[in-house]
């Protein structure tokens, strides 16, 4: 296989320069996202969807040491269909409006220095998935769907008689 030489003047004159407007275009790119992006707080609405999707994942897993009628009654409040918590969850704009800045703190460099890919985001962006609205329910959908399926089988159902006959038993070793 032959080798590539490089000449020293093209290395000198078009590779570095290159490299190095790249690397300053990174930082300045960095510090203008630090500058316009907000600071995150943690909303009441946001700390409470946190909860209840904790306390979903908790119902679950140990849903089993809860009567039947118990169980039912705390999958009724995530998943009715009419006023459950996971019907209808409410969107963040203020999140769509930080992905906007970091969307344009990503393109506007590019922009600047003539790199402008335009027809290769139109052609990604286009298709089918573009016409359809997002979907509400789509960051509540795996617990909903895994309370759906979760089948009740209660744990504790025979705890009683498990605990008498091992008292009964233990009392009959020491004679």
């Amino acid at each position: 296989m032959a080798e590539i030489l490089l000449d020293p003047k093209i290395r000198l004159w078009v590779f570095l320069p290159i490299v190095i407007i790249t690397f300053l275009v990174g930082i300045v790119r960095h510090y203008v996202s630090i500058i316009l992006s907000s600071q995150k707080k943690v909303e009441l609405i946001q700390m409470q969807d946190s909860q209840v999707m904790i306390r979903a994942r908790l119902l679950r897993e140990n849903g089993k040491y809860l009567p039947r009628q118990s169980f039912a009654m705390r999958r009724f409040w995530f998943n009715n269909e009419d006023d459950g918590y996971f019907k209808n969850p409410m969107t963040d704009p203020g999140m769509m409006t930080d992905m906007l800045k970091g969307n344009v703190t990503n393109v506007l460099p590019m922009i600047v220095i003539a790199a402008d890919q335009s027809k290769v985001m139109q052609e990604q962006m286009s298709g089918a998935a573009m016409s359809m609205p997002p979907d509400p329910k789509a960051a509540f959908k795996a617990e909903w769907e895994a309370l759906e399926i979760t089948d009740h089988k209660w744990a504790l159902a025979t705890a009683e008689t498990d605990l008498l006959a091992s008292a009964v038993n233990e009392a009959h070793s020491h004679y």
